[in-house]
């Protein structure tokens, strides 16, 4: 008997839709269309359940603002017992009767879930109001508390909204960290790459994956700050470090789309290329001094993370050595451009840093363009897109903007934004005709 599996909504609907043009085409009968349906059910009341969790996560967002008021009016009057007991009410109060309805009960896991969701977000209120009880100060170490606390309920009851409150709450601690105490926090990637990102990978929330990689890479872009560059010159650190991530990271997807890997290749895909195109484009810019600073001469910090970063790159390309997939060869190669032009950027004069890096940004988006086109792959193609578009601009305006009458710059630029969008237009709907999606999700 023929395996049921089900696909996303959005999945079921362009079968249906694809199936019914086989059918008008003479590819399959009416018959053979409602055998291959039956292959992919959607998944049911999937949008109904969704609309539930989303009206219920309002109302528990209205209900906690509601009683967070009350408090807050109501506070002076209270004493510091009858504070702490109202707060450790309404957080165990919101957690059981969430947990009841969704897992013990399991007739309104919706509703439930939005409880389970209430009751972190009164735990978090709960921790500035003990402080303001005690008077103690410190905002940063409130949002750890709440991060901390959140996340190993979100674990446990298995909630996407508490990871992305947690993981939210993580990030604002870290960014307040740093700012405050100047220090490296190495306890926040830790967090990210040990407890947010294996739960979202389990709940298959490649956007959450996806954030924690990006708010991975934040982390380490503030801590250029650290390493006593002057001026704008930190952004070419910045830019060093992104183009390192962002190979591995794109390495990773590859590996993953190819089939070597179990981790989902959309969200590596998506931030590998966001990253590397970004730490290209900015050292095409004219930044620092003539001669860039180099991550690797900043001693230990900038060592370590270089370092890292090359061990992680090298595992995904080994992996993707490893994966047999036709034509992996080219890839692996350009990477390697990649990371090897990057470690020599520091030794360039400006003017070949500038022309070469250029080059290699424009030969990175094709690249990106044609592998997405010819694996259907929507995400790359519509970053690289972007990425061509803000890379043609900058230097239409950096090398025409003092060249040429001002009406006739921008009578030229608005005709090249008006041929571009078209020819891009007109290329994106002949892709999509041919069925293209993204497949490395």
């Amino acid at each position: 008997m023929a395996e049921r599996r089900t696909l996303p909504s959005s999945w079921s609907a362009h079968l249906k839709v694809e199936s019914q043009a086989w059918v008008a085409g003479g590819q399959i009968t009416p018959e053979q269309r409602t055998a291959i349906l039956a292959l992919y059910p959607e998944e049911p009341g999937a949008e109904r359940d969704r609309l539930i969790l989303i009206l219920s996560i309002l109302g528990a967002l209205l209900v906690g603002t509601g009683v967070i008021l009350f408090f807050a009016a109501n506070w002076p009057r209270l004493g510091s017992g009858l504070k702490v007991a109202s707060i450790l009410t309404a957080v165990l109060a919101a957690y059981g009767s969430g947990y009841y309805l969704q897992f013990i009960k399991g007739s309104f896991p919706r509703v439930g879930a939005a409880l389970l969701f209430l009751g972190a977000l009164f735990y978090g209120a709960g921790i500035w109001l003990v402080g303001q009880i005690f008077h103690l100060s410190g905002e940063a170490t409130g949002f750890l508390l709440w991060g901390l606390g959140a996340l190993p309920v979100a674990w446990v009851v298995r909630s996407r909204p508490i990871l992305w409150l947690s993981g939210l709450t993580l990030t604002i601690w870290t960014v307040q960290a740093q700012d405050s105490y100047r220090s490296w926090n190495l306890a926040f990637p830790f967090l990210l790459i040990l407890s947010v990102v294996p739960l979202a990978r389990q709940l298959k929330d490649r956007w959450a994956e996806a954030g924690a990689l990006l708010v991975t890479f934040l982390w380490l872009a503030l801590n250029m700050g650290h390493l006593r560059v002057p001026g704008d010159s930190a952004l070419l650190l910045v830019a060093q470090a992104a183009v390192l991530y962002g190979v591995g990271a794109l390495l990773e997807g590859l590996s993953s789309a190819s089939g070597r890997r179990s981790t989902p290749a959309g969200p590596y895909l998506g931030v590998g290329a966001t990253l590397t195109l970004f730490g290209l484009y900015l050292l095409t810019m004219k930044l620092g001094a003539e001669a860039a600073p180099s991550l690797f001469a900043q001693g230990y910090p900038g060592v370590a993370a270089g370092l890292i970063l090359l061990v992680a790159g090298g595992a995904a390309a080994w992996s993707y050595w490893r994966s047999g997939e036709k034509g992996r060869l080219l890839p692996l190669i350009s990477a390697v451009a990649l990371i090897g032009a990057t470690a020599l950027s520091p030794s360039l004069s400006l003017l070949p840093r500038l022309i070469g890096f250029n080059l290699l940004l424009f030969a990175l988006e094709i690249g990106l363009i044609t592998w997405g086109v010819a694996r259907r792959t929507a995400l790359l193609v519509n970053i690289a897109l972007v990425g061509f578009v803000v890379h043609l601009i900058t230097r239409y305006f950096d090398l025409f903007w003092g060249a040429i009458d001002r009406s006739l710059f921008f009578v030229l630029g608005g005709l090249l934004l008006i041929g571009g969008g078209f020819l891009l237009e007109r290329n994106r709907r002949r892709w999509t005709e041919r069925g293209g999606d993204d497949r490395a999700a």
